[in-house]
């Protein structure tokens, strides 16, 4: 056990120890047999966590005296795995947080380095990238510096999804269809305006991508080659992701379904009127909230050169449409315009990243390819909270 959970077992323990005392206090008598054996026990066992506590606490302070000046670099990490060299303490120590991550999530790894997503609080003490230190605050931190930048790269997020990472196996997100009220006789029964309960579930699905990088590039050590190679490693998880989501693939068990599954393309050129169409929609179905719209690049050429009406200017002006702000992304499907509250979607997060080095399949390239392994889920809470079209092509 860490240490948190050590100290919340003692306090279980020390409550359970207080309840005796404090039952024969009230009642104004002495511990009876069976109250002074569990006395007894208890006393043991606290005393035996706090030494427990002890000696971790010293462990500590030893591996930061060890590791205090240590830094970790991905590049001299995935250099010394190309070269079969072993990776130096901070690599190991790094690659063993990722690993933990993976177990406690129970999904499995294969690569020769997993990088661990970031912090969480309750985890033995952080490791902080750049220089190691042990003992800290429990204070959530990014360790290596992939998950802010993941976070702002998903258009999902810029347009308000839920994005939840660290989960730990399957995970039930509620939901709830809204309630309804209505007029009714004086003396009328009221009918049930209750809404209705539900759930989506989110479960990790593998999600993986390949980076190829030259030798060239791998023996260099600057601090700009370095961030150059995470950005990489955050476009290439980013790019797949988000290609699924605002794709059009149905979804299994293994992929998250795309926003625009089933969605039709319209067989007529588009008008403004099918656009605001895509605003009354949501409002039939009482979505309010941060409203926006998400389309492709191939849509917003459209929209920004069909005219609303004769001399009324064009459907998309700016970075608007209908009043509303608009996002474009590449990764959306081929002509296809998205409209709603984007806080009625979620995107789960779980485990490490699995980083796989391989030397030799591009070897006569002189490259090395990096396979990734993450896994994800996402699902919108609410189908009602999204309108959709796919333009004529």
């Amino acid at each position: 056990m860490n240490s948190l959970e050590l100290k919340d077992k003692r306090a279980i323990l020390q409550k359970q120890l207080s309840d005796i005392i404090g039952k024969a206090e009230k009642e104004e008598r002495k511990l009876n047999a069976d109250e002074n054996a569990l006395f007894e026990t208890l006393t043991k066992e606290i005393e035996s966590i706090s030494n427990e506590l002890r000696n971790l606490e010293n462990d500590n302070k030893n591996n930061n005296k060890k590791v205090k000046s240590m830094k970790f670099n991905l590049l001299s990490a995935i250099r010394s795995i190309a070269n079969n060299q072993p990776m130096d303490e901070a690599a190991l120590e790094i690659n063993k947080r990722g690993v933990e991550e993976m177990r406690k999530g129970g999904l499995s790894y294969g690569g020769q380095l997993v990088l661990p997503m970031e912090y969480r609080e309750g985890e033995d003490p952080s490791i902080h990238v750049g220089d190691l230190t042990y003992g800290k605050e429990n204070v959530a931190t990014d360790k290596l510096g992939l998950l802010e930048p993941l976070r702002n790269n998903l258009v999902m997020v810029k347009a308000g999804a839920t994005m939840l990472n660290g989960l730990v196996g399957d995970v039930s997100i509620p939901t709830y269809s809204g309630s309804s009220v209505s007029w009714e006789d004086e003396t009328a029964t009221a009918k049930d305006g209750k809404g209705s309960f539900g759930e989506v579930k989110l479960s990790p699905k593998r999600l993986t991508a390949v980076i190829e990088i030259s030798k060239q590039f791998l023996a260099q050590d600057s601090n700009s080659a370095e961030g150059m190679l995470k950005a990489d490693l955050v476009r290439a998880i980013t790019e797949k992701l988000e290609s699924t989501i605002l794709g059009n693939g149905a979804g299994s068990i293994t992929t998250p379904a795309g926003l625009f599954y089933g969605v039709i393309a319209d067989t007529t050129d588009v008008t403004y009127k099918d656009i605001v169409g895509m605003e009354s929609t949501l409002e039939a179905a009482n979505v309010g909230g941060n409203i926006c719209y998400i389309i492709s690049p191939s849509a917003k050429a459209d929209l920004k050169t069909t005219a609303k009406a004769t001399n009324q200017g064009f459907i998309m002006e700016g970075s608007e449409m209908n009043g509303y702000p608009v996002l474009c992304s590449s990764a959306v499907s081929a002509k296809g315009v998205v409209m709603g509250n984007f806080n009625d979607y979620v995107i789960g997060q779980f485990g490490a990243i699995d980083l796989t080095v391989d030397p030799f399949t591009k070897a006569g390239d002189g490259k090395i390819r990096l396979v990734i392994n993450t896994f994800f889920d996402a699902k919108p809470r609410r189908a009602a909270s999204f309108a959709k079209k796919v333009l004529k092509a």
